[in-house]
C-alpha cells in the first residue's frame, strides 16, 4: 500500500464559502457608517441653521423691546407729538409681523431639524443592522474555521497514524 500525499492541496487552505457574502457585508457596513455620518452632518447644519434663526428672533424681540421702552419714555416725558404717535404705531405693525416672520422661520428650522434627527436615527438603525448581519457571517465564519483545523487536525492525526501502521 503506497501513501500518497498531494502536496498543492495540503498547502492550500480551505476557503471559506461565505467570503464573498463577508466582504458584501462589510461594504454595506461602510455604506450605512457613511450615511451615519452625511446624517449627522445634515442634523447638525440643521441644528446650526435654527441657532442661527433663534439668535435673530431673540436680537429682534430685544432691539424692538429697547425702541418701545424708548418710545414710552419719549411720551411720559411729554416729547412725542400725535405724528410721532402715529408713526409708532405704524413701526409697531411693522415690527409685529416682523417677529411674525421670524418665528415662523425659527418654527421652520426646528422642524427641519427634527426631520434631520429622524433621519439620522434611521441610519444609526441601518448601521446597528448591517453591524448585526456582518456579526453573524463573522461567527459563522469562526465556527467555519474552528471546524476546517479540527478537520485538519484529524486528517493529519490519521495520516499520521496510516504512516506508523505501514511502518510495521
Amino acid at each position: 500500500m503506497e501513501l500518497r500525499y498531494d502536496v498543492r492541496r495540503a498547502m492550500r487552505p480551505a476557503r471559506y464559502p461565505l467570503d464573498t457574502l463577508a466582504k458584501q457585508r462589510a461594504r454595506n457596513v461602510e455604506g450605512a457608517v457613511q450615511g451615519l455620518a452625511q446624517a449627522i452632518a445634515g442634523r447638525e447644519r440643521a441644528e446650526a441653521q435654527r441657532q442661527q434663526r433663534q439668535a435673530q428672533q431673540a436680537a429682534h424681540e430685544a432691539q424692538a423691546a429697547r425702541i418701545v421702552r424708548a418710545e414710552r419714555e419719549g411720551l411720559e416725558r411729554g416729547e412725542l407729538t400725535a405724528a410721532d404717535l402715529a408713526c409708532a404705531h405704524a413701526w409697531g405693525l411693522r415690527a409685529e409681523a416682523e417677529r411674525v416672520a421670524l418665528k415662523a422661520e425659527v418654527d421652520r428650522a426646528a422642524a427641519t431639524e427634527q426631520q434631520a434627527r429622524g433621519t439620522e436615527g434611521i441610519a444609526r438603525d441601518q448601521v446597528a443592522a448591517r453591524r448585526a448581519d456582518a456579526e453573524v457571517v463573522e461567527k459563522d465564519r469562526a465556527r467555519w474555521t474552528a471546524e476546517a483545523r479540527k478537520r485538519a487536525l484529524a486528517k493529519e492525526e490519521e495520516a499520521m497514524a496510516e504512516a506508523f501502521r505501514t511502518k510495521r
